[in-house]
């Protein structure tokens, strides 16, 4: 399903936008990095997710994945459903006076297994899954 083509692709962006909801169907957007493929049908990367992406997963495992060249507008939408979510990383402490009340204590690991791979684009495109 993912190709050297596509994991090339994303080494190259760096970072991902991760699309999930809530029970209701509301929207969330996030980003994450260190995007890897150790699989063809499993996308895992990390960040500091606040507790709207974590809650969101928890409640409703499946997401919209986009990784896309800013240049072009162009690049790839994974969906997928995440299977395992670990803390990678903590804060050490936490400075109130210096630290805006909300941010992230945590660096959270996503792995999720990809359903369909789409092709992402500004222009005219099809929602038929590649391959």
């Amino acid at each position: 399903m993912v190709t050297d083509s596509i994991r090339s692709f994303a080494a190259a962006i760096g970072h991902a936008f991760v699309a999930s909801t809530d029970s209701e169907g509301t929207p969330h957007l996030a980003a994450g990095r260190d995007i890897s493929f150790p699989e063809a049908t499993l996308l895992v990367f990390e960040a500091w997710f606040c507790t709207t992406t974590l809650r969101n997963i928890q409640g409703n495992p499946r997401i919209a994945v986009a990784i896309a060249d800013p240049a072009t507008g162009k690049g790839y939408q994974f969906l997928a459903r995440v299977e395992r979510v670990e803390e990678t990383a903590l804060m050490d402490g936490y400075a109130p006076e210096l630290e805006p009340f909300g941010l992230p204590q945590a660096q959270w690991r996503l792995a999720a297994r990809i359903e369909q791979v789409l092709a992402f684009s500004a222009e005219a495109h099809s929602d038929r899954p590649l391959g």
